[in-house]
């Protein structure tokens, strides 16, 4: 039976076939339109290429600033490895203005290398050492800024140089300065150091002759100690490295205490701080002072004021083997040859030192104090003592003295006001030398090169300031360090070699040096 539908139902049959048509014909014209987008986005439309009109740097305390201007937006990426940066530019042509290469010539940044590559333009920035930097863009006009830090520290190591003995290279950037520092860290349990004069040696062929010749021969003044290059020093006593050692005068008598195998070979300067080892090799970095004095049998004491040094007017001076044959004074005093503790002799002047034994010098009041009261066979009592402000060795073997201190206590202490150095040494950047120790134990020597421009301009070494000398020493596990004689003295020696970079090209002619056995 046919039942002729109502007017409800037919529209909503209408409906349900309206939706099959829009679901046939709409919804997969969506679909299309929606995949042509994609594969239109998806399509490289090749813009006209940006420009890039300059390269400029900029030098500043903190940073070394580059700046990639453009003459319109530009778009680039960066590769980054451990000693460069690529930055590509895309789609980008180099204007007319553009070189290769870029010098900089920084203690940092070498130079800017850019190069086309396909369509893009390639920047590679190399750096020298391993230095923080951060990249940005800016518009108005478009540019790309590249910032570059200078503050860098790099330790390697330049491998075992013997048991015991390890050769360090340290590279630091503080600001515009590069300090380049040459290290050897030593394990005392393996090793020893020790301090050593240079020698006299005999003169050369032509010597004699000038001397015959030269009219004011018979004016110089005597000969105690020598000066010789730190690489001889350390060949003569079969050592195997060695740096120099404290400050010397100009005819080559140590300026500072100096004691070798137990023998004090110098007197202190202004109680500056010393190095020095007791007899279980235990090391030690302290201010010292001196109390020396001689006492007769009746218990007079006379106080020494030096030891191997020049007499002057008023002096008590004690000359040691070290010295030489013979004490070469004036005769206004009077001298007392002492062997086996007891006085062998009694002279006016120019005593004979003898080799197991000393002389006691004296000019000035203590001559008339002296003379009435003093024999031959008389005993007299001699003392020499370093006191050290702080540390307690039981005995000293081996000291040398230098300052100002630059670490105490594992923290920068730099007393170069309390031991009266003046502004060459307290001052500016220069070549250093200088000594310190580890929490450990072991040694550090270290030598810093003064400044020196590198061979395509700026500075390949800046030298180094006590200050930073001292964060240096700290970076290298330090907990006490001083300073020794720089400038052009500062030598390192390894194996007969020289490493480290002498201020005058050469090696200058020392007094004294510490050797690594």
């Amino acid at each position: 039976m046919n039942v002729c539908p109502s007017g409800r139902a037919m529209k909503i049959a209408r409906g349900r076939d309206l939706r099959r048509l829009l679901y046939k014909i709409i919804i997969p014209s969506f679909v299309i339109f929606n995949l042509s987008f994609v594969i239109l986005s998806g399509t490289q439309v090749h813009a006209s290429p940006s420009t890039l009109e300059r390269i400029r740097f900029a030098n500043y305390p903190d940073k070394i600033r580059i700046v990639f201007d453009f003459k319109e937006a530009f778009a680039y990426q960066t590769q980054e490895a451990d000693n460069k940066i690529a930055i590509k530019f895309i789609s980008a042509e180099a204007g007319p203005d553009i070189a290769s290469y870029t010098e900089i010539n920084d203690i940092v940044l070498p130079y800017i290398e850019t190069q086309k590559q396909g369509n893009d333009l390639i920047a590679t920035i190399p750096f020298l050492e391993p230095v923080k930097h951060s990249i940005f863009k800016l518009d108005g006009p478009p540019r790309l800024v590249v910032d570059f830090g200078r503050e860098y520290l790099n330790i390697v190591s330049g491998g075992t140089v013997a048991e015991g003995v390890e050769y360090l290279k340290v590279k630091k950037g503080i600001g515009s300065a590069a300090i380049s520092a040459n290290v050897l860290k030593i394990d005392l349990n393996k090793r020893k150091i020790k301090p050593a004069l240079a020698k006299k040696h005999k003169p050369g062929l032509f010597l004699p002759f000038i001397d015959r010749i030269n009219p004011w021969k018979k004016n110089k003044s005597p000969q105690h100690f020598f000066l010789d290059k730190v690489s001889y020093i350390a060949k003569e006593h079969n050592a195997l490295a060695a740096v120099n050692g404290t400050y010397f005068a100009s005819n080559a008598t140590p300026l500072g205490a100096l004691m070798i195998d137990y023998e004090l070979v110098s007197s202190p300067i202004h109680n500056r701080t010393a190095f020095f080892l007791d007899e279980k090799k235990q090391p030690y970095i302290d201010n010292i002072s001196i109390v020396s004095y001689f006492e007769l049998e009746d218990k007079t004491r006379y106080d020494i004021t030096g030891i191997n040094q020049n007499r002057t007017a008023n002096d008590i001076i004690m000359y040691t083997p070290v010295w030489g044959e013979s004490t070469e004074t004036n005769k206004m005093g009077i001298e007392l040859v002492i062997k086996k503790g007891e006085v062998s002799q009694i002279n006016v002047s120019d005593s004979e030192i003898p080799s197991d034994g000393y002389v006691l010098s004296l000019s000035g009041p203590a001559v008339l104090f002296l003379a009435p009261n003093i024999k031959k066979g008389n005993k007299i009592k001699t003392t020499i003592k370093v006191i050290p402000y702080a540390a307690s060795p039981k005995s000293i073997v081996q000291l040398v003295s230098g300052g100002p201190r630059l670490l105490k206590g594992g923290r920068i202490y730099v007393s170069k006001h309390e031991e009266k150095f003046k502004k060459d040494i307290a001052r500016g950047r220069a070549a250093r030398t200088a000594i310190g120790i580890t929490k450990q134990g072991d040694i550090l020597l270290v030598t810093i090169d003064g400044p020196k421009k590198a061979k395509k301009g700026g500075l390949a070494s800046s030298g180094a300031t006590l200050e930073e000398l001292s964060n240096i020493f700290l970076s290298l596990g330090a907990i006490s360090a001083m300073n020794l004689d720089g400038g052009s003295s500062s030598t390192m020696v390894i194996k007969d070699k020289v490493v480290n970079a002498p201020n005058r090209g050469y090696q200058r002619r020392v007094s004294n040096a510490i050797l690594v056995y």
